[in-house]
């Protein structure tokens, strides 16, 4: 079953380059692991601030896989120094067709 990732952060004061970079490496360092279909850094249309990444695996397991891998986590404990700390992190399980 596919699997979905979305990360929404807004950037502590003077860290908006540093997590936009953040944010990109991640999108494009987990577009190229096993079981990653697809990846893309998002911007709002608001002023909020927010860098958003969505990412989607084949399964949970795939997105699991990738979750471990030291270099994400590295970038993760990164983010969490450039990001406010609200930031949320969430994971979808995504139906097959709609209304399954």
């Amino acid at each position: 079953m596919t699997y979905v990732r979305l990360s929404i952060a807004r950037p502590r004061h003077g860290q908006e380059e540093r997590l936009h970079e953040i944010q990109a490496e991640l999108a494009r360092w987990a577009r190229d692991q096993p079981g990653c279909r697809e990846s893309y850094l998002l911007h709002p249309h608001d002023d909020s601030g927010e860098i958003a990444r969505i990412t989607i695996y084949e399964s949970e397991d795939a997105a699991e896989e990738v979750a471990k891998h030291p270099h994400l986590m590295s970038l993760r404990s990164e983010l969490n120094l450039a990001a406010e700390p609200d930031h949320v992190e969430r994971g979808f399980h995504a139906e097959a067709e709609y209304g399954t």
